[in-house]
C-alpha cells in the first residue's frame, strides 16, 4: 500500500537465492519488502530481500 492503492494478494511466489537458486521464502504478489536480510542455508551467503 505504498502508492495508496490496495492490492489483494492473489498468488504466492518463491524468493530464490540469486547465487545458488535455493528457495528462501514464500511471499504474496502484493508484498513489499526492503532491507531484510536472510542467510541461505545452501551456500551460506547473506541475501537482501527486495520485493
Amino acid at each position: 500500500m505504498a502508492d495508496g492503492i490496495l492490492r489483494i494478494p492473489t498468488e504466492k511466489k518463491w524468493y530464490f537465492c540469486p547465487d545458488c537458486g535455493q528457495k528462501l521464502l514464500i511471499y504474496h504478489n502484493a508484498a513489499t519488502c526492503s532491507g531484510v536480510y536472510v542467510k541461505c542455508k545452501k551456500c551460506g551467503k547473506t541475501v537482501e530481500i527486495r520485493i
